[in-house]
Formats: structure tokens, sequence, C-alpha cells
């Protein structure tokens, strides 16, 4: 089974609701670093296998909730036709 055919999820991070307390890169520090002002960088990639569970709790965690959670489409989608 190839990297795309596997559920992934996406982090989307709010910079500027960021406060940087910085539980988030506690609870899934692969998929999260702090600068030197404790504020999130948060990683691209998609999040597959066991490491989803681990980015959801970041997320939950943030009392800022600038952590969101993109589900990945379950399957891909049909290219968009004009109808005739």
């Amino acid at each position: 089974m190839g990297v795309t055919d596997q559920a992934s999820i996406r982090l989307s991070f709010d910079a500027s609701s960021c406060d940087g307390w910085g539980m988030c890169s506690l609870v899934f520090p692969e998929g999260i670093s702090l600068d030197r002002w404790g504020f999130a960088h948060v990683t691209d990639e998609p999040v597959q296998g066991p490491l989803m569970r681990k980015a959801r709790r970041a997320a939950a965690c943030c009392p800022r909730q600038a952590l969101t959670i993109l589900e990945a489409d379950p399957a891909p989608r049909a290219p968009w036709r004009e109808p005739r």
C-alpha cells in the first residue's frame, strides 16, 4: 500500500492565534517544533498512522485553538465537467 493509499490528516496552524504555550509540541513533537520564543512551527506533511492520534490531541490541547485538523478526502473526486 502506497503513502497515498493510507488515511491521513493535515494540521492547519493559525500563527496569529498562537500564544506560545508550547503544549502542542509536547504532545506531538514529531510534527510540531517551537522557535526560541515558544511559538509553534507545524509540519506541512500529511500525518498518518499512529501519529494521527497525537496530532488530534495536540490540536485539542491548544488553549487558543490555533491548530485545526483537516481531514483527508476519503476518495479522490472526479474532475468537474461542464454540463451539456
